[in-house]
């Protein structure tokens, strides 16, 4: 295997030393190894073959088509001529069919180069056939007008392509011509390969023996008049007789191109080379299929001046019947005729559009050709509008009639919906275990509804339910029930019902204000809580996540809505009832705590503890010892003392002009003119900062003179000499963070 794959190598390399424009078609037959390792073994799995074993596959195994795929997936895949040798040699493929290949690359890399001249050929005829890109859907500018043309998007797909396959057993019936290469393989007690090109006197020639002449006759003709030849060559090519130790094969290599003419009202007329087994749907994919006034039902085959076939598309479009969908011979022509009878179908069917019918075909059958009414269609009967020489006219046709209603040109039908309404409904919702619409029968009565919806739930308001009737304008009406009656009494209070009637039955809790608990003080989740029976203060502050450390659960209190008399003699002074409870830590209640529940829309307040006090900071700034941050540690706490923790004036301090600011919250009046007329004082809370004059010096030489106020943030500045609060340096100035301070100073 090495020594022929090394041979074979060789060869390649001579052939580039020799002519420099092969150089191109070698590299190009590197990248068909990959291609063709990487995509023909799912091509040829079928037939046999693993997908690690390439020393069976023939060149014929593969078009030109697939040939140029795999040269372009290679190309793109870029590896490098060492590596696709190495795939070839782990492959095993055969350098007989390597050299096949090369020459088949070559061929087609010349064929690609020569231009095309002359008239509206779209492919070289010199070349095989080869699959063309489908025509866009945007190419003619009618494609977009208009209801969309049954079939036409058969050649408007650009995933496909209705090229033939050529990865098939050669047809028993092909007839062989000019342009037709025949593989002859021999095995057994001697191997070797012939490759045979039928000549344009209808010939293939053998070495060593005389033409064969194989024009106009089949594969498996050809394939005994071959071999009957070979065996003045090879003794032991007996077929049928014992002692034969030789024997061969004749298959079709590539086959021979033909031209076909493609005609009429076709997006692309024009000439056209395609593959031998080319058949008439090949041709019209080619010429993008008919155009927007082209026939679907009337397609010539014109064979020698006279029409062979007339293919209807619609055959194979609704039956999948290609009986007339016959393979082409050079030089045939295909018209696409003009459509003489065209329909619109529109509304409720599965495929709306434009349809061509002939003269013998009637509505019914047109139906089908749309595949048949959707879920929503009324098929009680259609409308259709028809052209007369002066104006339209409106056609109504019953469903019976569909089968002998004749159609013209120009028809348009139209399928309605279905009315948007239920001819015997009833529904129930609300208090229900199953509420949703039912059936409504003959006769059917509300407890027969109310039962089949599995009743009625336990929280059901019973006194009143309603049912909304549809009366005969389309209005609706009331009737009112009591649930109990028409449930424990229903020969006396049951209720017939109509079709579109809506029972509706309330539960206790929609005929209710929603009930809730308020909870607000030192706890962590303050707001408003869903009432249950039977709640205390500790599932309350549960529910509540607890007390905070602030709180006092010796004082909680209860605040009661007052509800009143309906008809009271004098409206009384009390508001509301105010009770105060104490609650232990660990939840558990004291006295008459331990009996007491809340009800609904109770106010819950958690106070806080007397004593209770967050840490209140004041900061000195400016030329003292230690100036920052200090926590005040008594209510009477004064000047000087803060002075004196921060360690006293440093040297330069000056004490004159030291001064205190202090915010605290304000609250500023707004005029406001309202659309009323009304003159309108709203409230404005800010913060404020004041700088506040004191003695320093005084201070010092006299302390507790001065005391700190507990209500509002404070900050001490001290100075240097002769500097002023109102020319002092920024530096020194500065007003940092305002802090909340408690105390005297």
């Amino acid at each position: 295997m090495h020594r022929k794959i090394d041979n074979l190598n060789f060869t390649i390399h001579m052939i580039s030393r020799n002519n420099k424009s092969n150089l191109k078609v070698h590299k190009l037959f590197y990248y068909l190894f990959l291609g063709f390792l990487m995509f023909l073994s799912t091509e040829v799995y079928a037939q046999g073959l693993g997908d690690t074993d390439l020393s069976r596959v023939r060149s014929a195994d593969i078009s030109d088509a697939q040939l140029k795929s795999f040269i372009q997936r290679g190309e793109k895949e870029g590896i490098s001529h060492t590596q696709a040798m190495e795939m070839a040699k782990a492959r095993g493929l055969s350098p007989s069919v390597a050299a096949q290949l090369m020459q088949r690359a070559q061929q087609l890399q010349t064929e690609s180069n020569t231009p095309t001249n002359g008239g509206p050929v779209l492919r070289d005829d010199t070349v095989s056939y080869q699959p063309i890109e489908p025509i866009p859907a945007h190419a003619s500018a009618a494609t977009q007008d208009g209801p969309m043309i049954f079939g036409r998007s058969l050649f408007r797909g650009g995933d496909q392509s209705f090229e033939p396959a050529m990865n098939i057993p050669t047809p028993v019936n092909y007839v062989l011509g000019p342009g037709d290469e025949l593989v002859v393989d021999i095995w057994g007690a001697t191997s070797n390969l012939h490759q045979l090109e039928v000549g344009p006197e209808g010939t293939v020639t053998i070495d060593n023996l005389g033409p064969i002449y194989v024009h106009g006759l089949t594969i498996e003709e050809a394939d005994r008049r071959i071999i009957e030849n070979l065996k003045q060559l090879y003794r032991g090519l007996r077929p049928g007789e014992a002692g034969q130790n030789t024997f061969a094969r004749v298959s079709l290599g590539r086959v021979r191109s033909i031209q076909v003419t493609v005609i009429g009202e076709v997006e692309t007329p024009g000439t056209y080379t395609v593959s031998s087994l080319a058949t008439v749907f090949n041709a019209l994919y080619k010429a993008g299929g008919p155009n927007r006034i082209g026939s679907f039902r009337q397609v010539e085959i014109i064979r020698n001046n006279t029409i062979l076939k007339t293919l209807d598309i619609y055959d194979l479009l609704l039956r999948g019947d290609q009986t007339n969908n016959v393979s082409l011979q050079d030089q045939d022509v295909i018209r696409v005729a003009t459509i003489q009878n065209r329909v619109e179908v529109s509304g409720q069917v599965r495929r709306p559009g434009l349809y061509e019918i002939t003269d013998e075909e009637t509505l019914a059958q047109l139906i089908e050709f749309t595949g048949d009414y959707t879920d929503e269609a009324y098929t009680g009967q259609v409308r259709v509008k028809r052209n007369t020489e002066k104006e339209f006219k409106m056609l109504t046709v019953e469903q019976s009639d569909f089968n002998n209603f004749p159609l013209y040109n120009g028809d348009v039908i139209e399928v309605d919906r279905i009315l948007d309404r239920f001819a015997n409904r009833v529904s129930i919702s609300g208090a229900v275990w199953r509420p949703g619409d039912f059936e409504l029968t003959e006769g059917m009565m509300l407890s027969e509804l109310i039962a089949m919806a599995d009743g009625v739930k336990p929280d059901v308001f019973r006194s009143r339910a309603v049912i909304n009737r549809l009366t005969e304008n389309f209005d609706y009406s009331i009737v009112s029930f009591n649930v109990d009656q028409v449930l424990n009494s229903p020969d006396s209070y049951d209720i017939q019902l109509q079709p579109e009637d809506q029972v509706i039955i309330k539960s206790i809790h929609e005929m209710r204000e929603e009930m809730t608990v308020s909870l607000g003080g030192e706890v962590r989740e303050r707001g408003r809580y869903q009432y249950r029976q039977g709640m205390t203060l500790e599932d309350l502050i549960l529910m509540a996540d607890g007390f905070l450390s602030s709180a006092s659960e010796a004082r909680i209190e209860v605040n009661r809505r007052i509800l009143g008399e309906a008809l009271p003699d004098q409206r009384g002074s009390e508001l509301a009832e105010i009770f105060v409870f104490g609650v232990e830590r660990d939840l558990s209640l004291a006295g008459s705590a331990k009996r007491f529940e809340l009800k609904p829309f109770d106010q819950v307040y958690v106070r806080a503890r007397p004593d209770y006090h967050v840490q209140d900071k004041i900061r000195i700034e400016g030329q003292v010892m230690f100036p920052g941050e200090y926590t005040l540690s008594d209510r009477n706490e004064r000047i000087s003392d803060l002075i004196r923790r921060a360690g006293g004036l440093t040297d330069e301090a000056y004490a004159k002009g030291a001064t205190m600011l202090r915010s605290h919250k304000q609250l500023e009046r707004v005029d406001t003119d309202v659309e009323l007329g009304a003159h309108l004082v709203i409230d404005k809370e800010g913060d404020v900062q004041n700088f506040i004059g004191i003695n320093m010096p005084e201070i010092i030489k006299n302390p507790g003179t001065m005391m700190i106020f507990s209500c509002a943030p404070v900050m001490w500045y001290a100075f240097l000499p002769n500097c002023r609060p109102s020319g002092c340096p920024a530096a020194y100035c500065a007003i940092l963070k305002s802090v909340t301070t408690n105390g005297s100073a």
